[in-house]
């Protein structure tokens, strides 16, 4: 909901006075203000807000909860569980409701998660999602190389050529 939002308006940190997270009551417990940055929702979504997205090294950086740019931020988020929420299909749906700087509310829905059947990723998110994850590890190039190799998977005579793009240098 928060990414259909910073698309939608334009957002940045600084253009928004207070948001509202309404989640599933059944899981709330779950992601409410936890000390994992990965798991918790006021943390992940003041990333948002802060970075204009989130990747897998942002979600896991520790010792960025404490920053006070995010801890500023975490101070605008309040999380609201729901039992309606909890009963909707699908399941996980969310509500984003931001108050911004410029007196306008705005808000949006997700009634499914973006990567499960009902709202499937397209193949370059998908490329986007697994290059984020592999170049750390195996450097761009070579991961620009295997996600070209794995396009065309079914295509692929030998296996074993792949061995050489999954080994780090």
């Amino acid at each position: 909901s928060l990414e259909h939002l910073i698309a939608e308006y334009s957002l940045t940190a600084a253009g928004v006075a207070a948001l509202r997270v309404t989640l599933p009551d059944d899981r709330f417990v779950i992601v409410d203000d936890r000390d994992m940055p990965d798991v918790c929702v006021q943390h992940m979504l003041a990333l948002m807000l802060l970075d204009g997205g989130v990747s897998f090294a942002t979600s896991h950086d520790r010792a960025r909860m404490d920053a006070p740019e995010i801890r500023e931020i975490r101070g605008k988020i309040t999380a609201i569980p729901s039992a309606d929420l909890t009963a909707a299909r699908p399941a996980r749906q969310a509500i984003v409701e931001l108050d911004l700087a410029d007196g306008r509310t705005v808000s949006h829905r997700t009634r499914a998660v973006r990567g499960t059947p009902d709202n499937p990723m397209t193949g370059a998110e998908v490329e986007a999602k697994a290059r984020d994850l592999i170049a750390p590890v195996l450097g761009a190039a070579r991961s620009d190389d295997l996600l070209a190799e794995l396009r065309d998977i079914a295509g692929l005579d030998d296996v074993r050529r792949l061995t050489p793009l999954l080994q780090v240098m």
